[in-house]
Parts: C-alpha cells; structure tokens; sequence
C-alpha cells in the first residue's frame, strides 16, 4: 500500500485530492511548481546551520515555547505529548522560523532569530522558500476549498504559519541507540490547515494506513508531501482525517541521513474553527468551535513542557 500521487495540473486534480483525503489524510504532489532551486538553497543553508556545534546553535534558541521560533535541539520536545501520550524526547534538531512581515511581538508571531551572522543568507534563502509556500498554500487553499465549500482563501491571508527546517542527524559516531519508545519523531497530528512537506526520498516516515497499521511513505525526488491538519479535520468533522505520523529511528528502517523541511498552514488567527454543513457530515459535531490561536497555543507547548495538551485531540481511535 502506498499514498496516492496527485498532478497538480491534471484536470482531475481536484478529485484525485479529495479521494485521497479521504482515505489516507496525506498525499503526494507533483506538478506543483514550487521552485527547485528555492528549495535547493534552503536545503544547502540548512545543512551548514546543522553542522555548527552546540555551542553556537544555541544562540538562536527562542525562550518562549509558544513562539514556535529558533533552534530546538536533539531531545527538546517529544510531539507525542502534543497527543496527551508521554514518551522519551524525540531525536530530531529544528530550526523553526515565518515571514518576517507578519511579525507583530504576539505569542504566534514573534521574530526569528536569525543566524545570518554565522552562515550568511539563511534569512534570505528560509524567505525565498517561504515565498515558494505561500504561492502553493494559497493554491491549495482554493482548490481545498471549493471542495469542501469552505472559503479558505479569503480566512487564510494572514495566519500563524510556520517553516520547521527539521535535521535527523545521527550522533558524531554515527550511531543512534534510542531508548525504549523512543522515535526520532514522536507520533502526532499536525495542528494546521494542511501541511506541505519537502522531504528526502529516503526512508523514515510513516502513517496511520487505511487498514490502521503504519505505513512507510518515501516521496518521489521532485514530490512534496501535503497532509490535512486538526483545523480542516475539525472544520470538515473528520471527512478529511488530521492523519497521525511519525519518523522511527535507524533501527527501523530510518536512513541515517534525513532532513525535510515542513510549512505549516493556517487560517487568520482569530478564525473560529466550527463545524461547517457540509452534506455527508451532518452527525453530531465532534468538536467544540476554537480560534486557531487558541488551538494552537493549546498544542504548541506540551511538547516542549512535557504537559498534556489543552486543545482538542482529532487522532480519535487511532492513537
């Protein structure tokens, strides 16, 4: 079993998506136009922030973990806790940052620390990806729309959206001995609209299948991945799951050397996250109406704190 691959520019592309939504929550995209070499920079920006020494890196921790800005270092977080799941940290580093013009010193929308100082031009190349995926996401957001009769383009001008340039690195060594229930990235859903993810084609990544097992996901070399978050999960009443995933360590399959760069998309802050009629969801809602800030802010900080969540779970039975 493997996701489904959509073309963006086939005719049909639309109802490729919604088919593949509804079954798996995650596809894979082509034909999307998104900038190689954008994409290209920002990967060789990243490798040369990653490969600073502690010490340094460190510099450009962020001290509010509701900024979702910065470096997270190995073993900061453990995402399954943003599930209400504790386990042992997580063995990924990041480096999280947004679109300086949306910076206005609110918890969602603080400034990045930048470390232009020490390899030049990150800034330059994180913003001309951030550009890429606005482009797309504002693509996405009327086709996904229209779908669902939601008008997502028009609530989703100005959200928190975030850019994680994620480095799975092994140890110095190259070894990697995780502890019991250890991952390199802890099973969780993501708390957007949808999330685009530029990847290595390598192994590592996994789903929740159909069949509810997991499922190992490689992209293509020129494929982005897009999966469906808690906002439009909640919105359409589960029609298109918040799909759960994770990254398992090298003793289970993971290639030593993985690196992604996951954008995370949401509506305008002050959003408020109901149910929508849509014709085949007409049961009892399953979630309690939100704002976006709320929601995330609700998730954002229990995998940094090691704290349950205070927003609502979309993983359902699936956990």
């Amino acid at each position: 079993m493997s996701i489904p691959t959509v073309r963006l520019t086939a005719e049909d592309a639309a109802d490729q998506l919604d088919r593949a939504l509804r079954e798996f929550g995650f596809v894979q995209l082509v034909g999307h136009g998104a900038s190689a070499a954008a994409a290209a920079a920002l990967r060789d920006h990243g490798d040369a922030f990653f490969a600073l020494s502690p010490e340094v890196k460190s510099r450009f921790v962020h001290p509010a973990p509701e900024a979702n800005r910065g470096f997270r270092a190995k073993g900061a977080e453990a995402l399954s806790y943003s599930l209400g799941q504790p386990s042992p940290p997580d063995l990924f580093e990041s480096f999280n940052c947004g679109a300086d013009d949306r910076v206005d010193g609110t918890p969602l929308f603080q400034s990045t620390p930048w470390p232009d100082d020490v390899v030049p031009g990150f800034a330059t190349a994180a913003h001309g990806w951030l550009r890429e995926m606005e482009n797309l996401s504002a693509r996405l957001d009327r086709i996904l729309g229209d779908l669902l009769g939601i008008d997502l383009a028009t609530v989703s001008t100005a959200g928190p959206d975030t850019m994680a340039i994620i480095d799975y690195r092994p140890g110095p060594d190259g070894e990697e001995t995780p502890v019991a229930g250890q991952q390199r990235m802890g099973a969780h859903s993501d708390y957007t609209s949808f999330t685009i993810l530029d990847a290595d084609p390598v192994p590592g990544l996994q789903i929740i299948g159909s069949d509810g097992r997991w499922l190992d996901v490689t992209p293509e070399p020129d494929g982005l991945l897009l999966n469906i978050g808690d906002v439009v999960a909640m919105l359409t009443n589960d029609r298109w799951p918040s799909t759960l995933h994770r990254v398992v360590p090298m003793a289970d399959g993971c290639a030593p050397t993985r690196r992604s760069v996951a954008y995370f998309h949401y509506p305008d802050r002050d959003y408020l996250i109901g149910r929508q009629p849509l014709a085949d969801a007409i049961d009892e809602s399953r979630y309690q109406p939100v704002t976006v800030a709320e929601h995330l802010l609700g998730k954002l900080t229990a995998p940094k704190l090691n704290q349950p969540p205070t927003s609502a779970s979309t993983a359902g039975d699936r956990l």
